[in-house]
């Protein structure tokens, strides 16, 4: 970027429907600078303001206050918005808020919605399913960009591949990871799955119901996202586990994640065991 007025790009989705905003920037402006009028022209209030990069990667306090230029030539220059108002709502006539990655991992054919945990074609699915999210972690990691999720079938041949085991990883703070559980049930996939979190979580972010606990093994789980794809009609029974963490987990994750690295922090250096 010369030290003219260049051009980037904020874009946001909610089904079908994507607004792609141009802004003219001076490279030596900072994105903190323009917040407000990014707020305005999406008619988001900006405490509600999440950024990401196009290949998923949420912007810390510390990266809204470097120089666009240095932005730019970091993470490209178009910039995903992402509306943390929408993260827990109540059910509302709405459509979900899509993510650019979603449109690239393929939904599942017709002959695979009958197939679920009762069908005798279910461990091919479950190969399938396994392809798909390997396809999307793949994809970040080729965009340069650190997985921020963890995620695997349990073992356990009586659980059916019902439960699934992964991790909420924050890409640039990896000790700052949370265990979670992805909970099928014998209709998927004709109902979403459902993704609950260790109970510490809620020491860390916002918007947590306490409503679905879920226990393993003697350790707490709680319910995250609150069915959010069900209520703004982003499910269906041609998605998989892969969607679910496109559509849902990563729309709540990004809007959680500078909230959790300040929790973090405050509560790490007064107490460096207390994570």
């Amino acid at each position: 970027m010369s030290s003219e007025l260049n051009t980037i790009y904020f874009v946001n989705k909610f089904g079908s429907e994507k607004r792609q905003i141009p802004f003219p920037v001076s490279p030596n402006l900072k994105l903190m600078d323009i917040i407000p009028e990014i707020s305005k022209k999406f008619g988001i209030s900006s405490q509600n303001i999440c950024i990401a990069n196009m290949g998923g990667q949420v912007l810390t306090g510390s990266d809204l206050i470097k120089p666009i230029k240095e932005l730019v030539d970091e993470f490209g220059n178009t910039f995903d918005i992402i509306d943390r108002g929408v993260v827990g709502s109540k059910p509302i006539d709405m459509k979900w808020q899509r993510s650019v990655i979603d449109e690239l991992i393929q939904e599942f054919p017709e002959q695979w919605v009958e197939v679920g945990p009762k069908h005798h074609a279910w461990k091919d699915r479950v190969k399938l399913e396994i392809e798909k999210i390997l396809k999307y972690v793949n994809f970040l990691k080729m965009k340069k960009n650190k997985p921020w999720f963890k995620l695997f079938p349990e073992k356990n041949p009586r659980f059916n591949y019902l439960i699934w085991t992964g991790n909420l990883v924050v890409p640039e703070r990896p000790e700052i990871n949370f265990e979670i559980k992805v909970l099928l049930t014998s209709e998927y996939p004709k109902v979403c799955p459902r993704c609950f979190a260790e109970e510490k979580i809620i020491n860390y972010c916002g918007k947590i119901f306490l409503k679905n606990i879920w226990k393993q093994n003697g350790k707490k789980y709680v319910m995250i996202c609150h069915e959010h794809m069900s209520n703004t009609q982003a499910w269906n029974k041609h998605l998989g586990i892969a969607h679910f963490f496109i559509r849902q987990i990563w729309v709540w994750w990004a809007a959680q994640q500078n909230v959790i690295i300040e929790e973090y922090d405050k509560k790490h250096s007064s107490d460096p065991s207390s994570f």
